[in-house]
């Protein structure tokens, strides 16, 4: 495999940087952090990396995997920029970095997470210059717009001209930033009229029965997440909804940056609203086996312990 290859394969791991957490309140997944125990294996890999006899670009693309693998999201930042000064300014990098700064900032206290903030609006905006036609950076853009406060560069009106854009050019990602967009608002019927029309759409081509991995090959990481989380949600086309969720369970690598537990509750969820029971209950206790502190799995068997 060539680099050109490897760069691109690796840019597909990396699409799970963006902010595409729906939400929802009560129910949104924190993103992972790293493990201060894990310090020292990822400082003596990290020198391996370094001191390796390969290519510049290949000691960056090596060392983005092994900082997104450990969680070093900094790090991951650092490469990434690095990658941009020596291989020239892309649409998909700037998407990259706009998605790894968001994720800074998700996890930096609310005074420190302002430049990590502003360089994500910015990094988006540059990305959408450069490319005014790159799809992923659409969904990334419109959920920062409607989560950043407007002294920041939130900005709605902006949220909702690329939403309408991304509909045009992929109408079921953009039926969902309409309906991020209604959600934010706290329009949750208009919300579940945009999220309908998205799933009309799935259910017309037999979401299901295509290859799924071609289907999300252009999206972002955690779309697959979205999906389900939204069917929970809403109470929409829940058989999409797990195999939505099954492809993103059977798609985990360390480099994703959702909590395994949350796809067993989603796909719990699910389960319960298909009165598939007995897979129900199976999926809600591997979510509290991974996390038995887990405060949402745990208030959901509580609620349904009749059927769990």
């Amino acid at each position: 495999m060539g680099l050109d290859q490897r760069a691109n394969r690796l840019n597909a791991f990396l699409l799970f940087c963006l902010i595409t957490v729906v939400c929802f309140a009560q129910e949104k997944p924190p993103f992972l952090k790293s493990d201060a125990n894990k310090n020292k294996e990822y400082e003596f890999l990290y020198n391996e990396v370094v001191n390796s006899k390969v290519s510049q670009l290949e000691k960056i693309n090596q060392r983005i995997r092994l900082a997104s693998t450990y969680k070093k999201q900094k790090d991951v930042l650092v490469a990434l920029e690095e990658k941009l000064i020596l291989t020239g300014e892309t649409a998909a990098l700037y998407y990259l970095i706009a998605g790894t700064n968001g994720i800074i900032a998700l996890q930096t206290s609310q005074f420190f997470s302002i430049p990590y903030v502003k360089a994500m609006i910015k990094n988006f905006d540059v990305s959408l210059k450069i490319d005014p036609e790159y799809v992923p950076t659409y969904e990334g853009y419109v959920e920062a717009l409607c989560m950043v406060p407007s002294l920041l560069g939130g900005d709605l009106d902006k949220a909702k001209q690329l939403a309408a854009k991304l509909e045009e050019m992929s109408p079921v990602e953009g039926h969902f930033a309409k309906g991020f967009i209604a959600k934010t608002l706290r329009g949750e019927t208009a919300a579940k009229t945009h999220y309908r029309k998205a799933f009309d759409l799935l259910i017309h081509m037999n979401f299901c029965d295509v290859d799924l991995s071609n289907f999300f090959a252009s999206k972002s990481m955690n779309f697959p997440y979205k999906i389900a989380e939204v069917s929970a949600h809403f109470e929409i086309a829940s058989t999409i909804g797990v195999c939505a969720i099954d492809y993103f369970i059977e798609n985990q690598t360390p480099l994703y940056n959702l909590p395994l537990e949350w796809a067993y509750f989603r796909k719990a969820q699910l389960h319960l609203k298909l009165e598939e029971d007995a897979k129900a209950k199976r999926w809600i206790n591997k979510a509290l086996e991974i996390n038995p502190n887990f405060k949402q799995a745990k208030q959901f068997k509580q609620n349904h312990q009749r059927r769990l």
